[in-house]
């Protein structure tokens, strides 16, 4: 039955996100479904794409599964809202009646008020502004998670108290002083600092007869009065004489007023992305710490605005440290850092000591700087530290002072009350510094490539502001102009000439260069070559191994070297033992690399890297695939554990291996040989992670250099690899046409393993495609194959996966003999994978010969072994089949728990083979509970991966039957996907 298009609803974000149609409130699902809804409001009418929804959902580290969760979130909402959310390409759009949305009524409400205050009618002006502010219903986006709704939350709640300012400076002078006082007072309590809202709530105390407001220490606060707003004397009430002077005291002595320094910088604009960090940094700085000296450390890589984080805090500290606040650049990162004895002269100088009785020694001047400051309270910032040493030469004696140091290396042995290591900013903030001084509507008009730009500016704010100010500066480009100039073949960031992205003047360094520059050029020479010769294989991260392998080094210097480049901020370190650098630091190594290092030398430290990964990836098979004797991958010696590498060759979140040696191959195409071995030997953790999708593009590059020098045993190993994906990602067409090639070129060569593979993986095309006599007579042949060739492992692995084929042929009691006889001789060879495997097709044969129990306890034994194992990939196929088996024993409850578990983990892996079966299992158990709405939810979903993903509809294809052994039909592999 179709749906209903609902009355025009209301929507709320002016406080909890909600919505009202016909006076009732609509269900919004969890938080962060309600937190997509908030984006969409905030772009009504406007389309959102999903890149941009999955940046602002979860940040810079999205769950692999979060475009399907985003789907799933606006399936749920269109049953709320219906049509109002549509699909545009790769992004959503909700229509929003004027009118429709409390923000809108709320500016509405602000613009009348204005007309009004500007034509001099007060009161309609203070009423208006009070429906405006009546609309509010706590904290903006109140329990929304995720980056987005963080910003704006923010930048909702300043817009609301600049508003609250203008009706209470209304309100005054139209005499309405003795209700505001309460009001004010409150305020003033949860804005301490707020230096115009204090001087608001003395006028009002003095104008109703209770005298000014106590002061917050000794000296009154400097008086502060917000952009735009009148002074105090302007805002009596027409007619009111003028605020009579306070009563005063007799004079007292006259003394000499100590001299309250106030050398901070000019504060920035805006500082965007960073409010948790400022508010941790004021929060540190403000919180008594009886008998300990208040030291901040706030430390990153250049160009991370450490500086501009620092003095917004600083600033806003002014009154909280009213003896004075001392600035100083150090100069860290320069070949000549400032000289602490000098630093202090002018701290004394600024304090009121005259040069004369400044003493010569730094240790003197150190001495009469802490007696000056003692009992004062004075903020000191320290700007661009090179090392602790410098810092400790310029420190107080008393904890009434505090400190603020910024630099690149860490400080460690600096006695910091607190730490703070800035991160370049999240995809959400990047965009909105680029739309902060290049326009938001500019950004927003080509959302996709403000992305990319902001991907290739590293997320640094400098490289952001830079990026920006050049657009604003040519306001015809495109940003899609931009973006491919620095794609194109002019350096990224180049530090002269006329037609660059980022010019400067002849002879002169752009900002971003300038500064990189000086910490690259304090490095010794050989730490300035491993800097380069990192950048050059495009990956996320390596380790010390890894960095020995690329500076031709011994891996305890190359560990020294790391190490030292860390603490400099020039690399970052994620996790023990691992390293990675960041984009624009990755850039400007690479660009040092080609005006320094020899090409022949950048080749073979990139060659040397891609035999170091091999070597990894050689264990990592070894261990997974025990008994599997492949020509090239048997590694020296015995073979450990899984080393801690084994993620990293196939990080799907960075660059794996596949795609380090494809990239490799474009400088060094002789070394297909090897980027093929290294394609074979990491089959095993694609397989276990299920990250074919990923493998594509890599896999096709290296097969066409393979091809283009005629090297078949390279084309037959990386064509088994390409059509083992893509058989795996349901492309069975052209699976079988790359598999084919791959067969010639490997038996061209005597390659009998990869023979071997590949009439198992043409195997599991027929399987696809329902062809069950064909798909047996290759499996036969792959065991035939792997016991003349030798491999216990490659026969095991033919055989099991025959099960399936088996049991679509009826001969079940086959099935199960072959899955006894494979558990027991991978269980002997110690093939964990091969075990949790013929686990799951004894409970995929006890299923068929009717003992669903026993099927429940065999894949439960087998998702057990495989997440020890490490393969979320077997995890994910038996909730699946378990899901299956609870339903073919008519356990409804549990199929449904099993089902939920089932889509929630093919989702994580992208696996929409399976995903499409597992909704449909979970359909049918909801539709035999007799809960035919959440059954045809299911079922539709199930459409909608297939749409989404592209994978064929065929109209033989049997809808959701009775029967759950066959309510999967061709889209899958029978029952088992090939592990």
């Amino acid at each position: 039955m179709d749906r209903a298009e609902p009355a025009e609803p209301f929507f709320s974000v002016l406080g909890a996100v909600r919505v009202r149609c016909a006076g009732v409130q609509l269900p919004l699902g969890s938080p962060q479904q309600r937190a997509l809804l908030a984006m969409l409001l905030l772009r009504r009418n406007d389309v959102v794409d999903l890149d941009e929804i999955v940046d602002g959902l979860w940040g810079e580290e999205p769950p692999r599964a979060a475009v399907g969760t985003v789907r799933s979130h606006v399936y749920r909402l269109r049953r709320a809202l219906g049509s109002r959310i549509a699909t545009h390409g790769q992004g959503y759009l909700l229509h929003v009646a004027p009118g429709a949305l409390d923000l809108d009524v709320f500016d509405e409400l602000v613009a009348e008020a204005r007309g009004r205050a500007a034509e001099e009618g007060t009161g309609e002006a203070a009423e208006l502004l009070a429906r405006a502010l009546g609309l509010w219903q706590g904290a903006p986006l109140a329990g929304l998670p995720g980056p987005h709704a963080a910003i704006h939350r923010e930048r909702l709640a300043e817009l609301r108290l600049s508003v609250l300012l203008e009706r209470i400076e209304l309100d005054l002078r139209l005499g309405r002083h003795d209700r505001l006082v309460p009001e004010l007072t409150g305020l003033c309590a949860e804005h301490p600092l707020h230096g115009r809202l204090r001087e608001l709530a003395g006028l009002a105390l003095v104008h109703s007869g209770r005298g000014a407001p106590a002061a917050r220490d000794e000296r009154p606060a400097r008086p502060h009065r917000t952009p735009g707003t009148p002074p105090a004397a302007e805002l009596r009430a027409p007619g009111e004489p003028p605020v009579p002077p306070a009563p005063t005291e007799p004079p007292a002595p006259v003394a000499m007023a100590l001299p309250r320094p106030a050398q901070l910088p000019c504060p920035p604009d805006h500082v965007i992305g960073r409010t948790e960090v400022a508010a941790e940094l004021l929060d540190t700085l403000t919180t008594p710490r009886p008998g300990s000296l208040p030291i901040v450390t706030v430390t990153g890589t250049g160009g991370v605005g450490k500086s501009a984080l620092t003095v917004h805090v600083a600033q806003r500290l002014r009154d909280r440290y009213p003896d004075g606040q001392l600035y100083a650049s150090l100069h860290g990162t320069s070949k000549d850092p400032a000289d602490p004895g000098t630093v202090l002269a002018g701290f004394l100088q600024a304090l009121g000591t005259h040069a004369s009785q400044i003493p010569a020694g730094p240790q003197e001047r150190a001495a009469l700087f802490r007696t000056t400051v003692a009992d004062r309270r004075i903020l000191l910032v320290l700007d661009d530290a090179r090392d602790t040493a410098q810092v400790e030469a310029l420190l107080p004696g008393t904890p009434d002072c505090a400190v603020l140091v910024t630099a690149r290396s860490t400080l460690d042995g600096l006695p910091a009350v607190r730490r703070v290591r800035l991160e370049p900013l999240a995809v959400p903030e990047a965009l909105a510094v680029l739309g902060a001084v290049a326009g938001p509507q500019r950004i927003a008009a080509e959302a996709d490539q403000a992305a990319a730009l902001a991907e290739r500016c590293g997320g640094l704010p400098l490289a952001l502001r830079l990026a920006a100010a050049r657009l604003a500066a040519r306001p015809s480009w495109t940003l899609s102009d931009f973006v491919r100039l620095l794609d194109g073949g002019h350096p990224a960031f180049p530090a002269l000439p006329p037609f660059s992205v980022f010019p400067a003047p002849a002879g002169s360094q752009d900002g971003v260069t300038a500064c990189l520059r000086p910490g690259y050029d304090l490095l010794e020479e050989e730490e300035a070559r491993l800097l380069r010769l990192l950048a050059l294989p495009r990956g996320g991260a390596t380790d010390i191994a890894g960095a020995a392998a690329l500076g031709g080094l011994p891996p305890a210097r190359a560990g020294q070297f790391l190490e030292r480049l860390t603490g400099r901020g020039l690399l970052e370190s994620p996790r023990p033992g691992v390293y990675r650098q960041y984009p624009l630091l990755r850039m400007f190594a690479a660009e040092r690399s080609h005006e320094q290092d020899r090409p022949e030398e950048r080749a073979a430290a990139m060659t040397r890297f891609l035999d170091h990964l091999l070597a990894e990836a050689r264990t990592v098979h070894a261990a997974e695939r025990p008994g599997h004797h492949v020509v090239g991958l048997l590694p020296p010696g015995t073979c450990p554990g899984r080393p801690d590498s084994r993620l990293r060759l196939v990080d799907p979140d960075h660059d794996g291996a596949l795609a380090v040696a494809a990239q490799i191959l474009e400088a060094v195409p002789s070394a297909v040989a090897v980027a093929a071995d290294l394609a074979l030997a990491v089959e095993p953790l694609l397989e276990g992670s299920y990250l074919w999708a990923d493998s594509l593009e890599p896999l096709r590059r290296i097969l066409r250099t393979a091809q283009d020098q005629g090297h078949l045993r390279a084309a037959g190993r990386a064509g088994h690899l390409l059509g083992s994906a893509l058989a795996h990602l349901g492309r069975p067409d052209e699976a079988e046409r790359i598999l084919d090639a791959a067969e010639h070129a490997a038996r061209a060569v005597s390659d009998e393993a990869v023979h071997t593979g590949i009439l198992d993986r043409r195997a599991h095309v027929c399987q696809y495609r329902a062809h069950w006599l064909q798909a047996d007579a290759l499996h036969r042949q792959a065991v035939t194959a792997a016991e003349e060739y030798g491999s216990d492992w490659a026969c095991r692995n033919a055989r099991a996966h025959s099960v399936s084929t088996l049991l679509r042929l009826s001969r079940r009691e086959e099935a199960a003999e072959i899955s006894r006889t494979t558990l027991a001789s991978a269980v002997d060879a110690g093939d964990q994978g091969g075990e949790a495997y013929a686990l799951y097709n004894l409970g995929l044969t006890a299923r068929h010969l009717g003992r669903t129990d026993e099927a429940v306890d065999r894949h439960r034994q087998s998702a057990e072994l495989g997440a020890r194992h490490g393969s979320p990939a077997m995890e994910a196929m038996n909730l699946v089949s378990e899901t299956a088996a609870q339903l073919a024993g008519n356990r409804l409850p549990a199929a449904v728990e099993c089902g939920e578990r089932a889509v929630a983990a093919t989702r994580r892996l992208r696996w929409h083979t399976a995903e499409v079966r597992a909704l449909r299992l979970l359909g049918s158990a909801w539709a035999a509970a007799g809960d035919r709405q959440r059954a045809r939810a299911r079922l539709e979903q199930a459409a909608e991966v297939l749409t989404l993903s592209g994978l064929p509809r065929r109209p033989h294809d049997p809808l959701l039957s009775h029967d759950p052994l066959l309510s999967h039909g061709p889209l899958l592999p029978p029952e088992a996907p090939p592990a």
